[in-house]
């Protein structure tokens, strides 16, 4: 299985703190079947870490799951929060794609110009990339208003919810809302998002989804679609603008 959403990095934000955490978290998702990990630190107002230092923070981690002899395999990516210079940030080389490719995993704030994320999507499509909206069902703006999950689907953006809000982690709106999500075939993609203080939950995701959608839909969601998310290669349009 391939958790495309995991905050495993020590020192960059709020997830591990230091390489013994990262470890924990490591065998947490080897415990869950997980094989394959994109790790994804937030970029945003508070945290500020670029595509190099998350190179070299996944190289490293790569040492340590190695000399700890942990079978996960890690890959880069970020969490990007929604702001003005997102698309440029991308374009020149300073947040890393989901897995290194054309993937960038977007985080909405509580409250958002429908307008302005609206076009960063379809400036991303043009390109030939792919926005990944992560926990839509925890976003304040979305829950209030949920067609909005449609405009902003229909501009090009592709859905991922955390596993752990289909157990009530989140409470009862987010994991109702990610129930609908789901239901109305609105979701592409289901994580951990794995903070310390936090499971990973994969698991008991994976059998509420089985009851909700049925098998077919739960080997697409947790199996076929990350794995097809990691092949996805950057268009020659996007090499370009990067």
């Amino acid at each position: 299985m391939i958790d495309p959403h995991c905050h495993i990095l020590p020192g960059l934000d709020d997830g591990a703190a230091d390489d013994a955490e990262t470890l924990r978290m490591a065998a947490d998702l080897l415990a869950e079947g997980v094989d394959t990990v994109i790790a994804t630190p937030h970029v945003n107002g508070v945290y500020r870490p670029d595509a190099a230092t998350i190179f070299r923070k996944v190289a490293h981690c790569a040492e340590l799951f190695e000399k700890a002899r942990l079978p996960l395999r890690i890959v880069p990516g970020c969490e990007v929060a929604l702001a003005d210079d997102t698309l440029s940030l991308w374009r020149r080389g300073l947040l890393p794609g989901l897995g290194g490719g054309d993937s960038l995993l977007l985080e909405l704030p509580p409250v958002f110009l429908v307008e302005g994320a609206r076009r960063l999507i379809e400036q991303c499509v043009d390109m030939g990339g792919q926005i990944v909206i992560a926990h839509p069902e925890r976003n304040p703006a979305l829950l209030r208003n949920s067609k909005l999950v449609e405009t902003l689907r229909y501009a090009g953006a592709r859905f991922q919810i955390t596993a752990s809000s289909l157990d009530g982690f989140f409470g009862h709106a987010a994991r109702d809302f990610a129930e609908s999500l789901l239901r109305r075939r609105l979701v592409e993609y289901v994580a951990s998002d794995l903070h310390p203080r936090r499971g990973v939950g994969l698991k008991k995701a994976a059998k509420r989804i089985k009851k909700l959608c049925g098998e077919e839909m739960t080997h697409i969601l947790l199996w076929e679609n990350p794995r097809a998310l990691l092949q996805r290669q950057m268009s020659s349009a996007l090499r370009e603008a990067i």
